[in-house]
């Protein structure tokens, strides 16, 4: 069986002996965090159900190990707040399950699993071992002493095979809940007839309308009390789920000084010098300060900025490209030649002693068929016919096996308990392969470059040891202090409200904000090798809710008691003072406009109130003038249309879906979003650092 060369050929030692060392590193650092956070245990707390740190510490190192696998570079405190959100998640949801009595029985993961029709994923999953089904498969990791397979060979396949099966499990259930909330949120017949009704009828509106923003700003001054009362109105809009701080930041670079630059030239003046002697880059290596990567390649896989040039160049030849930023790279041509490239190919494995690998190469060699043979060998047989490959990169031996093979099959590999054979099916034009040695050299900051910086940054903080100083002075000597809002679940300095990268391994920054007052400035972070970075709290809001006050807060605020002072005064201008809408227009300096205006869909240019007002407005009165939120308005229905026909009740009930049912509120980042609504969540992480 296939399964048997695939468990073979699948190399994860160094993944296994690598994540058994991170596991020691993290579960120790983990150790010692729980030391630090004054002996609690709990990384989250979700109702009444605790996140135990050290099985959150278990997962972290799980994650590690695949970014590590797949050569991911992911900023730990990144990782350990994703997997701390999605363990929260997922006893969001067990909580859920437990009260809504969701679960996936064993018939049901059965059928899932190896039923008759199972899920694609296992499908999926089974093939890639060589399975022709996924009970095949199965039947062969319970069971593998029916191939002649050892207990302790199909462990690792048993442990994926159970992970599949779990996730598929969860999965599952979260269709379950998904379906649940969507039957919940079907559209009745007098919501229908409300929808059919909002569409129905089309008012075609002209009207006027003054803009607040055109009005000076300095004539509506907006006072504290004003803005204390407005927040009082707004106060749910300000709540926080989390402690926050208001914090500006200072991040310096350590970027190589015109001294270390010089010093990274003269280094790369030198390689370049080197990598001209020979026919190889030994006289480089000798160097060991510039990064040598070689490959093999076909022309249009070569870098764009050299294709060109050692297309028809001669091996040896070398390339210095342009200096990009501090980052010198040169090329050398190492090697040119025509090589077999792709070919199809069909194997067949065998599972036996050298007398049945002959006499299976010989029957097929004879004109039998690989599923004669697989009758006649049961479960000991097995392969893929007409396969293409790529073989450029194969031993020199396996393609000359190749070039030379014909309509026979030949033992590509063999051994005492099995062989591999492989007949040649029909090949590719060679194609011409360079080798093609790439030399790269990034200048540095030197020791002493990093420490002047640092010498120059803590002289800044020592002269500026207030908020305000450290505020007002930074752009002075040359730095830039930048606002933020953080909370203990901010990862990194810098990111943004979609998401965007900031600056790695900021963390303790952040913890230390939270480990200190208002007022305070912090000292100086360093453990981004590449930034140093110092934190000067503006203020702390730890009682459920921003002030009236904060940046954003204020602003917003000011904005609305702002614009409701223009309203009312642009009110007492214009009320009574027109008989039409163009009188109207004219007082207020704008054009009449025109709108087609339905209940149900609104109009971008009109605040959603004004429409709701024009779709019950009597047609050819005068209405207005009417303050909004951002505008005064003026208007008048010219006419109505009503629809030339009605929609169906699949229409109505996909629209009631669409805006207020299941799509809305049944996809997962909702559900989300409501379970932690619904649900206190406290989070911990911040006290382990």
């Amino acid at each position: 069986m296939a399964t048997l060369e695939k468990i073979r050929q699948r190399k994860k030692i160094l993944a296994i002996v690598i994540g058994a060392a991170l596991l020691a590193f993290i579960i120790e650092a983990g150790v010692e965090a729980f030391g630090r956070s004054g002996g609690k245990s709990a990384a989250a707390k979700v109702g009444k159900e605790k996140i135990d740190i050290m099985a959150f510490q278990r997962r972290v190192e799980q994650e590690a190990a695949k970014d590590q696998q797949n050569q991911q570079q992911t900023d730990a405190a990144m990782r350990q707040q994703q997997v701390l959100d999605e363990m929260i998640n997922e006893e969001l949801l067990k909580q859920e399950y437990e009260k809504l009595g969701i679960y996936v029985s064993n018939d049901e993961i059965t059928k899932l699993m190896i039923g008759q029709n199972p899920a694609p994923a296992v499908v999926q999953f089974a093939q890639q071992y060589g399975a022709k089904s996924p009970a095949e498969f199965y039947d062969f990791i319970m069971n593998p002493g029916k191939q002649g397979v050892q207990e302790a060979q199909v462990l690792e396949l048993r442990n994926e095979w159970n992970k599949l099966q779990e996730d598929l499990t969860k999965q599952y259930m979260f269709a379950k809940l998904q379906n649940l909330m969507a039957g919940c949120m079907q559209a009745n017949d007098l919501d229908r007839k409300q929808m059919a009704e909002d569409e129905s009828l089309t008012n075609v509106v002209t009207y006027a309308k003054k803009e607040y923003s055109t009005v000076p700003d300095d004539k509506f001054p907006v006072t504290d009390e004003e803005l204390k009362a407005e927040w009082q109105k707004l106060k749910p809009m300000f709540k926080t789920d989390e402690n926050v701080r208001l914090i500006h930041y200072i991040a310096v670079n350590i970027e190589p000084s015109q001294e270390d630059i010089a010093a990274a030239n003269r280094i790369a003046d030198a390689a370049y010098i080197a990598l001209q002697k020979g026919r190889g880059v030994d006289s480089v290596r000798v160097l060991g300060t510039v990064k040598i990567d070689t490959a093999k390649t076909v022309q249009k896989d070569m870098p764009a900025k050299v294709r060109d040039f050692f297309a028809g160049a001669e091996v040896g030849t070398t390339r210095r490209d342009s200096t990009s930023g501090n980052n010198h790279v040169m090329y050398k041509l190492i090697n040119k030649e025509l090589s077999l490239d792709s070919v199809e190919l069909s194997y067949v494995m065998v599972q036996g002693d050298a007398k049945m690998q002959k006499a299976v190469l010989d029957q097929l060699n004879s004109g039998k068929t690989l599923d004669d043979v697989k009758k006649a060998y049961p479960q000991k047989v097995d392969g893929q016919l007409k396969q293409w490959q790529r073989v450029y990169n194969a031993p020199d031996s396996l393609k000359a096996k190749i070039a030379n093979g014909g309509e026979n099959y030949f033992v590509y590999m063999d051994g005492e308990q099995g062989a591999t054979l492989m007949k040649v099916d029909s090949k590719k034009a060679a194609k011409t392969f360079y080798t093609l040695a790439t030399v790269s050299y990034e200048a540095y900051a030197s020791t002493k470059t990093s420490e002047d910086l640092r010498d120059k940054f803590q002289d800044f903080l020592n002269k500026n040891k207030t908020v305000k100083d450290f505020e007002e002075n930074a752009a002075k000597a040359g730095y830039n202090a930048v606002e933020m809002m953080i909370s203990p679940s901010t990862a990194q300095l810098g990111t943004g409200m979609y998401g965007q990268s900031g600056i790695k391994d900021s963390r303790k920054a952040i913890k230390w904000a939270f480990d200190n007052k208002k007022g305070d400035v912090s000292p100086i972070f360093s453990d981004n090798n590449d930034v140093m970075v110092a934190v000067a709290i503006d203020d702390c809001y730890e009682d459920g809710y921003f002030p009236y006050n904060f940046t954003q807060g204020k602003e917003f605020l000011t904005n609305r008691v702002r614009n409701a002072k223009k309203g009312e005064k642009l009110m007492k201008d214009y009320q009574g003072k027109a008989k039409d809408l163009n009188g109207y227009a004219a007082l207020m300096g704008v054009q009449v406009d025109t709108a087609n205006v339905v209940f149900a869909s609104g109009d971008p240019k009109i605040e959603p109130r004004v429409v709701g007002r024009m779709s019950t407005a009597k047609p050819g009165t005068l209405q207005g003038p009417w303050k909004g939120e951002d505008a005064i308005y003026v208007y008048q229905v010219v006419r109505q249309e009503k629809a030339e026909r009605k929609p169906s009740k699949e229409e109505l009930d996909n629209r009631y879906a669409q805006q207020r049912g299941a799509q809305v509120f049944a996809n997962p980042r909702n559900i989300y979003q409501i379970l932690t609504k619904a649900t206190k969540v406290e989070k911990h992480l911040i006290d382990f650092y």
